[in-house]
């Protein structure tokens, strides 16, 4: 058997939106209550400085002075790597990128304060901390600084360089600042250490060191080959100290070159796939199938197990027994020559144990191969007759489901010149029991 990398994405009770959360401020409470929501902001829809705009913002500001302890907490909601950056800007300019970018305070790591992976063995791996953060939380404490003015500020948390093609995201908290001892603005710091480089000055990331490189998601610029794990400083801090040197915070520009690290790329192991087809550039690739193209606006939901089929008894595990449970591909994204398909399994029967997701290709992706699985599935096995593949679960959690119960299972693959919409509408999934 061959088996990807993992990572578990985790386990969700009712309805999942098409945007997952992955990870957001929830204490101190976000402008939007994150926390209660469990959604995040990220790409496209929503490109920050804050969860929400000013105008927006549902929490009342909270009354601090300069120099008062803040703790930030937030899920590490089954992502592993990338750093977390503090800033700062007066509330009546809070909708602009600019004013945060030029009020940097510090960034660290984002697996720090006691979050963790459920297995100590797969450092990628996913945990079973629940997506509010009450339990387990990654967190950091910061200082007022000294320089704020009394007045409305806001507080802006951002999150970069996560695994493994994730886009940026954004909390933002407003306070009041009243009173304590003023000073001078310090330097931004960089304090490294995370799960896998502890006390290090360093952290893990993928990606991007910097934040607005991957502005939509998945990551549509990389600085790093795409998924490659990295590690290091924040772009402009240096390995060797904590605190820059001589200069306040500096604005991350976007449009330069990418910042080589003294370092070879580093290589995914695979060499790239080829699909025999000849794929256009500068308008979106077309699909050659030797069919009518399909064409549905908004592709209904796949499901599986609602009504009697025939059993494909063709597959590399040599299922046959067809659960009540169902699989609906929630979204698709395409870039390059990835796809990654979000698939939502919903539990039907009153436990769900030893199951097997079955994913169909369409017919025409001869070359289509799953390179990760992310969240509650590992993949067990391939067959090409038809191309598809077969994921099991892998933790103790995801392998004893009760009825109602959903889990999201991330699949990562290579993509033989399909758009997402082909994709969506011609997958076809199936639920195993044994």
């Amino acid at each position: 058997m061959n088996y990807s990398k993992i990572i578990l994405l985790g386990l969700i009770l009712g309805l999942l939106s098409g945007a997952l959360g992955h990870s957001y401020l929830t204490k101190p409470t976000s402008r939007s209550n994150q926390k209660d929501s469990t959604t995040g902001c990220r790409g496209p829809n929503c490109l920050g400085p804050c969860d929400v705009s000013r105008s927006k913002a549902s929490t009342p500001a909270v009354t601090i002075q300069r120099g008062a302890t803040i703790n930030l907490q937030w899920p590490r909601n089954n992502h592993a790597g990338g750093f977390i950056r503090i800033a700062w800007a007066q509330t009546a300019n809070s909708d602009s990128h600019a004013s945060f970018d030029a009020n940097v305070q510090t960034i660290f790591c984002h697996e720090r304060g006691g979050c963790k992976p459920d297995s100590a063995s797969d450092p990628n791996g996913g945990d079973s901390a629940p997506a509010d953060g009450s339990f387990q939380p990654c967190q950091s404490t910061i200082t007022v600084p000294p320089h704020l003015t009394d007045g409305t500020w806001t507080l802006q948390w951002a999150w970069f360089g996560g695994a493994f093609a994730l886009g940026d995201y954004y909390s933002c908290v407003d306070y009041v600042i009243s009173g304590g001892a003023s000073g001078a603005a310090p330097a931004a710091t960089f304090v490294g250490g995370d799960y896998s480089y502890p006390n290090q000055q360093k952290c893990k990331f993928f990606n991007t060191d910097r934040l607005h490189r991957c502005v939509n998601e998945p990551c549509n610029n990389p600085v790093y080959s795409l998924n490659a794990q990295q590690s290091g400083p924040a772009y402009g801090f240096s390995s060797a100290a904590s605190i820059t040197t001589g200069k306040a915070a500096t604005p991350i520009t976007t449009g330069k070159p990418p910042v080589t690290t003294g370092k070879p790329p580093v290589t995914t192991g695979k060499p790239p796939v080829t699909t025999g087809r000849s794929i256009t550039t500068g308008k979106p690739a077309s699909v050659t199938t030797g069919k009518v193209s399909i064409t549905t606006g908004s592709p209904a939901p796949i499901t599986t197990g609602a009504a009697p089929e025939p059993v494909d008894s063709d597959n590399c595990a040599g299922a046959t027994t067809l659960s009540q449970s169902t699989a609906t591909i929630l979204s698709v994204d395409t870039w390059g020559i990835t796809l990654r398909a979000v698939i939502e399994l919903r539990v039907q029967e009153n436990v769900l144990s030893n199951w097997m997701l079955e994913i169909i290709w369409p017919s025409d992706a001869v070359n289509t191969k799953v390179n990760v699985v992310f969240n509650a599935g590992l993949l067990q096995c391939e067959g090409t007759s038809p191309r598809h593949a077969i994921i099991r679960p892998v933790a103790s959690w995801a392998n004893n489901l009760k009825s109602g119960q959903v889990v999201t299972i991330e699949v990562m693959a290579t993509n033989t010149n399909m758009n997402k919409q082909y994709i969506m509408s011609n997958t076809q999934l199936k639920v195993f029991t044994p």
